[in-house]
């Protein structure tokens, strides 16, 4: 009996990508099942090359360019690639992942396993080309925060297939009729935390999130310290998502104004104090946007308690600056207290 393929829709943004691209599409061009397959990618204004490089791909894969006018962010990107997509199934990722030949033979065949009454979501390990961890599921924090706690260490060798607190933006397999009946991204965050707001409407819906090493997924892209754009999106968006997410909001404010605190002190190391103010400053702008989208939350969805989050944090949150003494201390008197919240 012949195995189902599922037509999927591979979808993700470009964005001056000319260096990852062409490892991404040789490896989509040499997938077994590469004639199910069409790619859709929406270019967000790119000015280097990247648009002729797609296009040399054009005879050889089923390519869907769609050039935007203005950078719209990747949230909004990647909804408007599913919205032209053909795929019963969607693939959301990045412009820099390279796939195995097999990749979705594998995730046919876990999705075929797993799937029950409810709607799942399969997003497969990613990491770098050293072997080491950059996404393997994810631990959301009542704060906001949301990261891999393995992240630098070694995937696995073992075949895993375990439930995830989140998925990745930039690998999931996912039914397309379901991405969209779930909303798709919000388009606010732009980038960065879409994936966990979208993740959270999920899980308390009653479906599921699964990760598996097997297959996984390669990301080109070298970790770098984070610029100024993306430390802003990151901290922004983390007060989105317990804005839009979580109940009792009152019930964490002093711990939410201490580890506040700490993060000033963490920006101001890292010369980024300035660009914290003006975070706050922006956040206290849109305020009675924050006050509306919470009230549309609300009708929509039943809010989290802030007790169905993890309680501690660690020490990967604290970058290059975890190898210095006070901040260790820190964090373990910051974990004793949070624990007993």
């Amino acid at each position: 009996m012949q195995t189902f393929k599922p037509r999927v829709s591979i979808v993700f943004p470009s964005y001056n990508g000319v260096e990852y691209l062409k490892k991404n599409l040789d490896s989509i061009k040499n997938l077994n099942n590469n004639d199910e397959i069409e790619v859709v990618i929406v270019d967000n204004m790119s000015v280097d090359s990247s648009i002729n490089v797609i296009k040399s791909y054009e005879s050889d894969i089923n390519i869907k360019l769609i050039r935007n006018k203005f950078n719209e962010g990747f949230a909004e990107a990647c909804n408007s690639g599913v919205k032209n997509s053909n795929g019963e199934f969607i693939f959301i990722t990045n412009q820099d992942v390279i796939f195995p030949p097999e990749f979705f033979e594998k995730l046919a065949k876990i999705y075929s396993k797993l799937k029950n009454k409810h709607e799942i979501v399969i997003s497969p390990a990613l990491i770098f080309e050293n072997g080491k961890i950059h996404y393997f599921g994810a631990k959301n924090h009542f704060l906001g925060f949301s990261y891999t706690p393995e992240t630098g260490e070694m995937l696995p060798k073992k075949k895993i297939i375990k439930d995830a607190h989140r998925l990745s933006g930039g690998s999931f397999y996912v039914k397309k009729e379901f991405f969209i009946r779930m909303g798709g991204f919000d388009k606010e965050f732009f980038m960065y935390y879409e994936d966990t707001d979208l993740s959270l409407k999920i899980l308390r819906n009653g479906n599921k999130i699964y990760t598996t090493n097997d297959p996984f997924l390669i990301h080109q892209k070298p970790h770098h310290p984070l610029s100024d754009l993306q430390y802003y999106f990151l901290e922004r968006n983390r007060f989105i998502v317990i804005i839009k997410n979580i109940r009792n909001i009152r019930k964490i404010v002093p711990m939410f104004i201490i580890v506040e605190f700490i993060l000033i002190f963490h920006a101001l190391l890292t010369k980024r104090f300035k660009l914290r103010v003006k975070l706050y400053l922006d956040l206290i702008l849109k305020f009675k946007y924050f006050k509306k989208i919470r009230k549309i939350s609300k009708n929509e969805n039943h809010l989290l308690p802030y007790q169905a989050f993890s309680k501690t944090l660690d020490p990967l949150l604290l970058g290059d600056l975890k190898r210095l003494k006070i901040f260790k201390i820190l964090l373990n008197q910051l974990n004793k207290f949070l624990k007993l919240f």
